[in-house]
């Protein structure tokens, strides 16, 4: 099922992966196996594959979806079709929340790694760094001229993507493997033992969740795809794949190459630091300068791969909301090249306003991490609910035990929104819900009560983090903190699935 539209069907399934893959493997690559082993040591490993169970649970949901509404932004589409035209404004405006701010993200991040060849690109302020006049004007250009790649096209945005992933995935592995040649101690591997609190922290906070989410790309792009019935699944599972096995051996590779004179207080006490982060200190430590250039360079390369495909999704996520009529019908125009031009121009616009709002646009980084998480719930309670509606729809792929992994998935997803922390719900839970219930109050939709799961929901989410989450006031130890949210969410998830309309939107455009 796809949406009518003039956008151009020019993605290879080889592109779809690498758009995943560039999303996944982001610019905190060279932090994330020393964040890892700081928290969890040899567990680490383990937090790995857990997060990445969780993330495949979450994509299988996606991947039914993704195949069969193949049009791009359809995180707007699929729970306007299943749960009327606000829970579509709802779904459409957190993940288009959770993409506009990430090619800024990623942006800065390339300037400050370029800061470590050219200084006068970055200041220091108080303790932190920031980026002098000249720095922002630098990331303002790179914001236009990533823009200016999304407008020449799918075609050129997919050739830019998958050049510059290629790159991603080689200087990584490259990496891993000089790594393990050159300096392989087998015996860090029993320092700090295999603790469980130490997994969770690092599964949880430690950030690894959040490091494979970005297995949605493929469906954010599906309406360009050559055969997305096929690819998006396939893109999906691929793209995860490849970028687990890559965090992984980079992972084992970090472990072992570790000096053991650095392990004196156990990973918990292990500290590096270097221009260009902990994995260049270690490449400086071993005498491999070479190395370490490669590094720095990768770090200035890979954002920009996945500045440009948050662009065009978040782009593509404003155009599926305007064309559902969810917001102004200026932002569904295309240009000669298929390319929603005023939608791209906005995303470009709110980009280049958080550069100039100084450090304190900081406090948006949470909230896009948080909102991110958020959207990763409408999947599970959406494509049940689409069974329901319409049990005989023939589905290029099915979810296997959907009953049972539907809300597991739910559960998952309720995890990695607690674990975004207080200080990151506090901002996102209004900023989520308040449109919507401004919304409801204006009387957008007659069909309201498919929204309504979603305020006792996030709000008793945010509860949870507020007063049972890490250095809150009754906090709880991680695996109690775990069975408080599953019981909340499974409680949760009959009422969202009852809310669902008798029968699927015809306002989603879809062919049915």
């Amino acid at each position: 099922m796809a949406l009518d539209s003039p956008l151009q069907r020019r993605l290879s399934l080889f592109s779809l992966v690498m758009a995943v893959v560039t999303s996944t493997i982001g610019s905190g690559w060279l932090f994330a196996p020393y964040l890892s082993a700081r928290l969890a040591g040899p567990a680490s490993l383990l937090a790995w594959l857990a997060g990445g169970l969780m993330a495949f649970l979450i994509a299988l949901v996606f991947a039914e979806l993704g195949a069969l509404v193949s049009s791009s932004g359809a995180l707007a589409q699929v729970p306007l079709l299943t749960h009327g035209r606000l829970a579509g404004f709802l779904g459409g405006w957190t993940a288009w929340l959770g993409y506009v701010a990430l090619p800024t993200i990623e942006v800065l991040a390339t300037v400050e790694y370029l800061g470590t060849v050219l200084p006068w690109l970055v200041q220091d302020h108080g303790g932190s760094s920031g980026l002098t006049p000249a720095g922002l004007a630098w990331a303002a250009v790179l914001l236009l001229l990533f823009g200016w790649i999304n407008l020449s096209g799918i075609d050129a945005l997919a050739r830019w993507i998958n050049g510059l992933t290629v790159w991603k995935l080689l200087v990584p592995l490259a990496t891993a493997l000089v790594l393990i040649a050159v300096a392989s101690h087998p015996t860090n591997l029993q320092v700090g033992g295999v603790t469980v609190a130490g997994g969770l922290e690092a599964l949880s906070t430690g950030g690894i969740l959040f490091s494979l989410l970005g297995f949605r790309t493929a469906m954010d792009l599906a309406g360009e795809a050559r055969q997305p019935q096929r690819d998006v699944p396939l893109a999906m599972g691929l793209g995860l794949g490849v970028s687990l096995a890559i965090y992984l051996v980079l992972q084992l590779a970090f472990l072992l190459a570790v000096p053991p004179a650095d392990l004196a207080r156990g990973w918990g006490g292990l500290s590096l630091t270097a221009q260009g982060g902990p994995l260049v200190a270690v490449v400086l430590a071993l005498g491999l300068p070479l190395l370490a250039t490669l590094l720095i360079t990768d770090a200035v390369v890979s954002p920009s791969a996945t500045a440009m495909a948050y662009m065009g999704t978040a782009a593509r996520v404003n155009w599926m909301m305007a064309t559902l009529g969810l917001l102004p019908a200026r932002f569904a125009s295309l240009n000669r090249a298929g390319v929603p031009a005023s939608a791209l121009l906005a995303t470009v616009a709110v980009g280049v306003l958080l550069l100039l709002a100084g450090p304190s646009w900081s406090a948006a980084v949470s909230l896009v991490t948080a909102a991110l998480v958020i959207a990763l719930a409408t999947g599970p309670v959406s494509l049940l609910a689409l069974r329901r509606q319409r049990p005989d729809l023939p589905r290029p792929y099915r979810l296997p035990l959907a009953e049972v992994l539907c809300p597991l998935a739910f559960v998952a997803a309720s995890w990695a929104i607690v674990w975004c922390g207080w200080s990151s719900l506090q901002l996102a839970v209004p900023v989520v819900l308040l449109p919507t219930l401004l919304q409801l109050a204006r009387g957008r939709g007659a069909d309201g009560g498919g929204v309504l799961w979603w305020f006792p929901y996030l709000v008793g989410l945010a509860l949870a983090a507020a007063l049972f989450g890490p250095g809150r006031p009754w906090a709880l130890p991680s695996w109690q903190l775990l069975l408080v949210v599953a019981g909340f969410s499974l409680a949760i998830f009959p009422l969202a699935l009852a809310s669902r309309l008798d029968e699927p939107s015809p306002e989603a455009g879809l062919r049915l």
